[in-house]
């Protein structure tokens, strides 16, 4: 088996890697944007997705019985049947110039945005990447879109400077890099470089949902089309897709979920509501640095400051727990929750459980679903009001005490 180092990179740009190499596959080892002490693998089909449930299932299973044959793990994509992760001969790791995966990546992305109205803008920025990959793919990308940008936390050493998870209790330093610059925006890079969270030219954060509100806003404006998000993103991305005629698919929690539907409906733009943002003709990965260059692209092209840009948005408001509680407590809330509100519809999808209260696909609604990652339980709500927000979620944590 003819295993390949790309070096250092992002996510994304890795997985770009696979069809420039004719790869069978990825391993990315990152734990993204969990605290420096954990690490962990994502493991990449072919066709450049992450392996879905069964797939990992399967892949876990040969794991824990000692299993490592080429012959046991075969694996299938859409496009094609894949023998993935066989063991590498000894001795069989190649190596390629450590920055092959990054321009191939700032390329992509160049010629997908317009270019030619960020470059005109003439914006300056501030960029926070947390010490992680973004500080190798971004800095590029901005000086290719002819953008002067200041950087903090640019030293990609894994050192992260604070908790890297891109949400606002964490843009504090990145707030007032763009307050001491005067910069028109302000992008915080989670350390594997798939997720961007913004703050506006006043160093407020904004939300992570608005990332891909914006990105949606962007791509639809010059080629409308399907849309796919998650049931825990805001429903102004749903807005924002729907302003262009594009209809809106939601699918569970998780970037497989989003990318399987993005490329069963013919999707333009997908992502996740904690500033992912997909766009399958760069490739089928969550990608800060295109988000970055579609917001960018908003602004550009409309003329904008990041400030109107959501104003023009409908306003709505997220609050988000987290519990700790076992999966009887979780069946048991949410019967409660669905007994308390009789005429509250619950979305058909099936990811814990999501129910709009006024019966209408609107908010308010509330999401409750077991995570992915942590032996938790994620409470979502969104309302009209961050007060409104809050006392749902004060609710549904009392369905626990």
């Amino acid at each position: 088996c003819r295993v390949v180092d790309v070096g250092m990179c992002s996510t994304p740009g890795a997985k770009l890697m696979i069809a420039a190499l004719d790869a069978e596959g990825a391993i990315i080892i990152t734990a993204s944007h969990n605290p420096a002490p954990w690490n962990g693998l994502k493991l990449v089909r072919a066709d450049g997705v992450f392996l879905n449930a069964e797939e990992g299932a399967h892949v876990e299973a040969l794991f824990h019985a000692g299993e490592t044959s080429a012959s046991s793990v075969r694996l299938s994509s859409p496009s094609k049947p894949v023998e993935s992760f066989r063991c590498a001969a000894s001795g069989g790791l190649e190596t390629i110039d450590p920055d092959a995966a990054v321009a191939r990546h700032v390329q992509r992305i160049v010629d997908y945005v317009d270019a030619d109205a960020i470059r005109r803008a003439g914006f300056k920025v501030a960029v926070d990447p947390c010490n992680g990959t973004g500080a190798l793919v971004v800095p590029s990308l901005l000086d290719a879109l002819g953008v002067e940008a200041s950087l903090i936390n640019a030293q990609p050493d894994g050192d992260f400077a604070h908790d890297p998870e891109p949400v606002p209790a964490n843009l504090v330093q990145l707030g007032q890099a763009v307050r001491d610059s005067g910069c028109a925006i302000g992008f915080a890079i989670d350390p594997d470089a798939d997720r961007v969270a913004l703050v506006d030219s006043s160093g407020a954060p904004v939300g992570e949902d608005y990332t891909l509100a914006l990105a949606v806003q962007a791509a639809a404006a010059r080629q409308p089309g399907p849309v796919v998000t998650t049931l825990s993103t805001s429903q102004a991305v749903t807005d924002a897709a729907t302003a262009h005629d594009c209809p809106v698919f939601l699918t569970a929690v998780g970037e497989v979920h989003v990318v399987e539907k993005m490329m069963a409906a013919g999707a333009v733009i997908g992502g996740e509501g904690n500033g992912g943002v997909i766009v399958t003709q760069i490739g089928p990965s969550r990608d800060a640095a295109l988000g970055l260059a579609l917001v960018l692209e908003a602004m550009a092209c409309t003329g904008r400051s990041l400030e109107d840009l959501i104003a023009a948005l409908p306003s709505y408001a997220i609050d988000k727990r987290k519990i700790t509680c076992t999966p009887e407590q979780l069946d048991a809330a949410i019967a409660a929750l669905r007994e308390r509100y009789p005429e509250a519809h619950v979305h058909p999808v099936r990811d814990g459980s999501k129910l709009y209260l006024s019966g209408q696909l609107e908010c308010p609604w509330v999401h409750l679903r077991a995570s992915n990652t942590e032996p938790i339980v994620r409470v979502i709500a969104e309302s009209a009001s961050a007060a409104e927000a809050a006392l749902l979620c004060d609710e549904v944590e009392g369905l626990f005490a």
